[in-house]
């Protein structure tokens, strides 16, 4: 069956979905030790049938995001009196195009990510630390596989496999304490995947793991992580969909310096520099009759350590910019 139809069938509607690939921006650890915090990552900014996509052509996707801290935790998960807190307001510039090269029996694509983001701090009783005025992040350049419409026990299910590349080209200063650069190189994979379990309902998830290089100049070196986004969705009328969705990150070494992981708590007693968070919330999601999908969403987080905690306030705008008819 063609895509397009497929689509009709899938939205009760003739609108076509937006390709939704890598976001590259999450929390920022705002107890600022010691010990490097991990770069910026994708913590629920694609969860709505985040593996469906339209047919090849190029795609404009915006994401909006506030990220608003209530308190910072330590690893033990208690929170850290006076100690500062961070917010920012995100703006994420997305350019995709999907491919028809065929490989595997999918669609090659390529996509660019740049974040601008204004970052404040504050700390209550004490002086707060100092923050780079300049809003660039670092630029994320992609490559993978789009799998379109296949059958898993008769069920319709997408997938896609993306693999990524964190350059350090954004702002970053070393007199400022907090920057909007992570100053390093770093890689990461993800498998994103949707199932329509009935024309209703469906959910997915997106499981991504990252490796970070050590930071420019320095030999300190955050530890690998995964990251993943989850999804739960109904489609009561149209192409409304409503969702419970959410995140977790989970840091799986320990941070490091010229490649030893017992320096931060040899040297300032730190002895667990991993950290964790849960983030879960509702969503709302519909296509324009202009094509153009649009999703809102409120993230509340929970069993943090080594970060901050808060809530997470996003819009993703997704918007095509030339389409071809066939995959």
């Amino acid at each position: 069956m063609k895509i397009a139809v497929k689509y009709k069938m899938l939205f009760n509607s003739n609108k076509r979905l937006i390709f939704i690939l890598f976001i590259f921006w999450g929390g920022i650890k705002s107890t600022f030790a010691q010990d490097p915090v991990l770069p910026a990552t994708n913590l629920g900014l694609t969860n709505t049938i985040d593996a469906v996509s339209p047919p090849p052509g190029f795609y404009y996707i915006n994401y909006t995001q506030i990220y608003t801290t209530k308190s910072n935790r330590n690893a033990s998960g208690l929170p850290i009196d006076g100690s500062a807190k961070i917010d920012y307001l995100l703006s994420l510039h997305q350019l995709v195009y999907l491919s028809k090269i065929r490989v595997l029996d999918g669609n090659v694509h390529f996509t660019t990510l740049l974040p601008v983001v204004k970052l404040s701090a504050v700390a209550k009783g004490s002086e707060s630390p100092s923050v780079n005025p300049h809003v660039l992040g670092d630029l994320t350049l992609g490559t993978g596989i789009q799998w379109f419409d296949k059958k898993l026990f008769n069920h319709t299910f997408w997938h896609r496999v993306e693999f990524d590349l964190n350059l350090p080209s954004g702002s970053y200063d070393p007199d400022f304490v907090i920057n909007p650069s992570a100053h390093l190189y770093a890689l990461s994979i993800y498998y994103s995947f949707t199932y329509l379990v009935s024309q209703r309902f469906s959910f997915g998830s997106r499981n991504q793991f990252n490796y970070n290089f050590s930071q420019l100049n320095s030999g300190t070196k955050p530890g690998t992580y995964y990251n993943g986004n989850y999804s739960i969705e109904y489609n009561p009328v149209g192409s409304l969909r409503f969702g419970i969705v959410g995140y977790y990150l989970k840091q799986f070494s320990e941070d490091s310096q010229y490649g030893n992981h017992n320096y931060f708590q040899d040297k300032y007693g730190i002895t667990n520099t991993r950290e964790r968070v849960l983030g879960f919330g509702p969503s709302l999601s519909a296509i324009t009759g202009g094509g153009i999908f649009i999703e809102a969403k409120m993230f509340f987080e929970t069993a943090a350590q080594n970060r901050p905690i808060g809530t997470r306030q996003t819009l993703r705008v997704a918007i095509p910019l030339k389409f071809s008819k066939k995959p």
